[in-house]
């Protein structure tokens, strides 16, 4: 039973990881982004935690943006857990200023174990909008719906570790259709040097459908995680 989940799980992976489509007129970036990630458990079951991150596009020689991020995660039950947290995106326009933008977002990630792969399917609501004043006008923001399917593996015996995760973004257009406007492969490794700290490195490619100049991204994110 165990062999046909796990290739059920697979099977799925690999229809969306060699699924997407090289779309006409679709502009191709290579970008590289750091991220900084602390977490504080404060019980058994809640953490509370925080994300800095930088990234540079246009072949990682210009800066892109900056996205600092604040949540909580809640343990419900052994193989649930729900998230919530706020964003600020402070982007660089066209004419070198910066802007900030804001999210919100409200998380729901099932877990299980299957024969030491650790399987994850996460679903996340973002709310973003671009002024503070805004934030209660709702049909001039955006709503998106994201979806995450990840399978992590720990190596027995040593402090690596690896990983891999399919996601998909979804929203409506001006007409009120909802659409799949974008699909993200990511495959990486981790290294863990203790208890606490945390070492990442992963690819991603990212893919953009049913918009304006869809973009084709590849990406290199280095990562470090603390936990106090």
């Amino acid at each position: 039973m165990t062999i046909r989940r796990l290739c059920f799980f697979l099977s799925w992976f690999l229809f969306f990881a060699f699924g997407a489509v090289d779309l006409q007129g679709q502009v191709k970036d290579f970008q590289s982004w750091w991220e900084l990630e602390l977490n504080k458990e404060i019980s058994g079951r809640l953490d509370l935690n925080g994300e800095l991150e930088q990234r540079f596009k246009n072949n990682s020689l210009q800066y892109s943006r900056t996205l600092l991020t604040l949540g909580a995660s809640y343990e419900v039950l052994d193989y649930l857990r729900l998230a919530g947290g706020a964003r600020t995106v402070f982007v660089m326009d066209g004419e070198q200023q910066l802007h900030a933008r804001y999210r919100l977002h409200l998380d729901g990630t099932g877990s299980y174990d299957l024969s030491g792969f650790d399987l994850s399917l996460r679903i996340r609501l973002q709310y973003g909008f671009d002024e503070i004043l805004a934030l209660r006008y709702f049909s001039m923001n955006t709503m998106v719906n994201r979806n995450r399917l990840k399978v992590a593996r720990h190596i027995f015996g040593t402090r690596f570790g690896w990983f891999a995760s399919v996601e998909s973004w979804h929203g409506s257009n001006n007409e009120g259709r909802w659409l799949t406007y974008a699909m993200r492969y990511t495959a990486g490794a981790r290294f863990s040097p203790n208890f606490t700290s945390r070492f990442s490195l992963r690819y991603i490619l990212e893919e953009e459908f049913n918009v304006f100049n869809p973009r084709q991204l590849h990406v290199v994110v280095v990562g470090y995680d603390y936990r106090f």
